[in-house]
């Protein structure tokens, strides 16, 4: 019941409540990021794998410098991009994804589409079987820091005990991580 209805139900009213109170929060990072970055705004508008594999434009603001020919291919961040994306700052316009129903405020991480071929066998389809999240089991468990094998068996393990009470766990795990954020951290 929770897995079909609820959910769902859930991150609309959440995701709606979320952008009304954090749509100031969003307007100073789409300023700072035109001050800093300039246009455009977004993140080059880049396609993501959801549920049942099918793609989907996931928002974010910018956070890397273009190169001249308008990629981020380089990489390159400003101090200020840098703190945005550090921040996960640039991903608050995924709660549009959310209320859109590509995207659910938890769950597993999106990929690239043609990401998950370079993993092929060691990747559980069950990831396709629920949608990706702004947040998760992976993010929770080191983000950024863990392996990709690590990144795939949380996904899974998020599946198999996918419940009301797993995801309120991870979304307070997830507001405790953003408000114990170390700036020293960041700034490297």
């Amino acid at each position: 019941m929770y897995r079909k209805y609820i959910k769902r139900i859930l991150d609309v009213i959440l995701s709606l409540i979320l952008i009304i109170l954090l749509s100031p929060l969003m307007f100073i990072v789409m300023c700072i990021t035109l001050i800093d970055l300039g246009l455009p705004l977004h993140n080059l508008l880049r396609e993501r794998e959801g549920l049942r594999k099918k793609t989907y434009i996931m928002y974010k603001f910018r956070t890397k410098v273009l190169d001249p020919d308008g990629t981020t291919k380089s990489g390159t961040y400003t101090k200020v991009s840098r703190f945005l994306d550090k921040t996960r700052l640039n991903e608050l316009p995924q709660l549009f994804n959310v209320l859109f129903g590509q995207m659910s405020l938890v769950g597993p991480r999106p990929f690239i589409p043609g990401e998950s071929e370079q993993f092929k066998g060691r990747i559980s389809e069950k990831r396709y079987l629920v949608k990706p999240g702004i947040t998760g089991l992976a993010q929770i468990s080191g983000g950024r820091e863990i392996t990709n094998k690590r990144k795939f068996e949380c996904d899974v393990e998020y599946y198999d005990n996918l419940s009301f009470w797993l995801d309120l766990k991870i979304i307070l795990i997830t507001i405790g991580q953003i408000f114990s954020i170390d700036i020293d951290k960041i700034k490297k």
